[in-house]
């Protein structure tokens, strides 16, 4: 084919192209980037996942404002309110005015509870320690050889049937045999 023709075809083609239809399909694809760019932006941060929480605040008043409200309230409650630090008197130490001291030169009495014995408990934790520890040991150097002998059973130990002699022998139960009459589902014993 030559130039020409091929000159004819793209005039053709051009002729027969609605150049609105092209208008609207690149419109509508500058108007979804545009529109997809713009609600990015527009989305706000989740306060969630924010470094520095704010404050939210429904009526949205000033600071200032807020400053205010907040000194006449304090001053309200200052003039109805008062503030009374309270001694506590009911709580004295009690000191023991009789007693037994060791010595004469002792500070304190002595006292008639038992004293705790720790030893016996120090003493108690490591015996048992100890033991855990030798049957750990002991656990560990059974041979594999006897642990097999354990367990196994001899042909002749099996052939004695020693564990099946208390075995009762089933009784013989009675067989029920049942019969159908054609073709109903009944069915109906047979003696």
């Amino acid at each position: 084919m030559s130039d020409t023709s091929e000159d004819e075809d793209l005039s053709k083609f051009r002729e027969a192209v609605d150049n609105s239809f092209l208008k609207n399909i690149n419109n509508t694809q500058a108007t979804s980037e545009l529109k997809s760019k713009e609600n990015e932006t527009n989305k706000q941060k989740s306060e969630r996942y924010l470094e520095v929480a704010s404050h939210y605040n429904d009526v949205k008043v000033p600071e200032e404002l807020q400053r205010q409200i907040a000194a006449k309230i304090s001053n309200i409650i200052a003039k109805k309110i008062k503030f009374v630090d309270i001694e506590p008197n009911g709580i004295k130490k009690c000191k023991i005015k009789g007693g037994v001291k060791l010595f004469k030169d002792s500070d304190n009495f002595l006292s008639c509870e038992d004293p705790k014995d720790t030893y016996t408990e120090k003493h108690n934790a490591e015996s048992k320690r100890i033991k855990r520890k030798k049957q750990q040991i002991e656990d560990s150097n059974v041979n594999e050889i006897d642990k097999l002998k354990a367990v196994a059973v001899t042909g002749e130990y099996v052939l004695s049937k020693e564990e099946t002699k208390c075995w009762k022998s089933r009784r013989k139960e009675k067989i029920f045999k049942y019969k159908k009459h054609g073709k109903s589902k009944v069915l109906t014993a047979v003696e």
